[in-house]
């Protein structure tokens, strides 16, 4: 069962993916739907998610919580894993769709992570991994929700004093997020000028 949601995961932001190289040119000239948002993103865990559109299509996603994956730690067995962990996304955001009042970005990039986890034998994490993801922002109200798949690979620090020294971990998380967005006002006034 877990591997095919991964597989229909995988496949669903793929087909995003496809669908706006096709478009290029539109997403291109199409500029960024919001400057910076807040909320909250949850997954096997919950957490503070914070995104800000630097560029046009750069994007920096800070998140901090109780947010946890499900890890294959060594035996090859997934098992979910829970803790105080920060996570820092840097992804290429562009325009894929839009329609019914929502416009449709894809985003794809790498995280870094860092924090406490608890697997078995409780300890410090840190890690890479690869995000690729939706982000659908609604037209007639200040909000946006996302939604990612995140594989990626930690080294858990084991608590010395059960015996346990450092090991690697194989993790991946489906996260869902929901945020307050605040408008670009250089887009805003551009398109004023042009009514």
């Amino acid at each position: 069962m877990k591997k095919i949601l991964t597989i229909l995961v995988a496949a669903m932001v793929a087909s995003g993916s496809i669908y706006a190289a096709n478009n290029s040119k539109q997403a291109a000239k199409s500029g960024k739907a919001y400057d910076m948002s807040i909320g909250m993103v949850g997954g096997s865990g919950i957490g503070l998610q914070f995104k800000k559109m630097v560029t046009d299509h750069f994007t920096v996603i800070e998140e901090f919580g109780y947010l946890g994956s499900w890890a294959a730690a060594g035996d090859g067995f997934s098992v979910p894993t829970i803790g105080a962990v920060n996570n820092l996304v840097l992804a290429y955001q562009a325009q894929c769709a839009e329609g019914q009042g929502i416009r449709l970005d894809y985003f794809v990039g790498g995280q870094l992570k860092g924090g406490y986890i608890d697997l078995g034998a409780a300890g410090g994490i840190i890690g890479f991994g690869a995000a690729a993801g939706i982000d659908a922002k609604m037209k007639n109200a200040p909000i946006a929700f996302s939604f990612d798949f995140r594989p990626g690979y930690g080294c858990v620090l084991g608590n010395a004093g059960a015996g346990v020294g450092a090991f690697h971990t194989f993790d991946w998380t489906i996260n869902l997020g929901v945020r307050y967005t605040i408008p670009d006002k250089k887009a805003a006034a551009q398109q004023k000028k042009k009514k």
